[in-house]
């Protein structure tokens, strides 16, 4: 068959395509295992900071969305396969991640910090880290970071498929600290026995690895989509829509 032919099939197929996405249900992934950002109730039912924002740019695009929760260290991928549209997921925009998608403004700020017993607690330096035992959630910026900034150090780093579970082992001392985003640290320290935690070291805010802010990952090929995204964003930073979800949840300013 000739080029011609098949670059009209091809564009014809794109076309239509595009035009399917606009009118089916936009298809959103979170993690489901990150409080207060994300978190599945026994039923599935998902809730959290994330959960919320999602819900709120739907209202405003009037998209009808389904909101799903999918394993965070293999999102991208799945994205990039079509098995949804959108990520909001407190994924950090980084370069090395905007490589394979493209992000929407940024939607929260935040930083990183170790979360470890309370008592004499090390400076959180890579020196004062060598050889202790940190755990991380696999497949995130905290991994990275770990691995080639206090693993090189010396210290040993353990990989966790969630939160929650670094914290298990944190409290059975298996671990002698973890590295959480910092909207993470202070929900687990208000759960149970967060009174015999604290966060403590430096708060890791490298732009290398922890990039300008965390912002919703969508398809390089969707324009027009992360047009919307933005529009709708904008809109509820302005009319107080996203502070009513932040206040939800943080005591303090999630964007900044």
């Amino acid at each position: 068959m000739k080029l011609k032919t098949w670059t009209t099939i091809a564009a014809f197929g794109l076309l239509a395509a595009s035009q399917a996405q606009a009118a089916d249900t936009l298809r959103i992934a979170t993690d489901g295992t990150f409080p207060p950002y994300s978190v599945a109730a026994p039923d599935g039912k998902l809730s959290g900071f994330d959960v919320d924002i999602a819900n709120a740019l739907c209202a405003e695009m009037k998209a009808k969305c389904e909101i799903m929760r999918y394993d965070f260290d293999g999102m991208i991928p799945a994205l990039n396969a079509r098995k949804f549209d959108l990520i909001v997921a407190s994924m950090a925009i980084t370069p090395e991640r905007e490589k394979a998608v493209s992000f929407s403004n940024k939607y929260e700020g935040g930083y990183s910090q170790f979360l470890g017993k309370k008592g004499p607690l090390p400076a959180g330096t890579p020196a004062s880290m060598k050889g202790k035992t940190l755990g991380v959630q696999q497949g995130t910026i905290q991994e990275k970071y770990a691995k080639d900034v206090f693993g090189k150090g010396g210290a040993k780093i353990r990989t966790y498929t969630t939160p929650a579970n670094a914290l298990l082992d944190l409290n059975a001392g298996r671990v002698d600290a973890i590295m959480v985003e910092i909207g993470v640290g202070s929900e687990f320290l208000k759960g149970p026995g967060g009174n015999k935690l604290a966060l403590f070291g430096p708060k890791f805010s490298d732009v290398k690895y922890f990039g300008t802010g965390s912002g919703i990952a969508l398809r390089k090929t969707d324009k027009a989509l992360l047009q919307k995204v933005n529009t709708a964003l904008d809109t509820i930073l302005k009319n107080g829509t996203y502070k009513k979800i932040n206040d939800r949840y943080f005591d303090y300013n999630q964007y900044d």
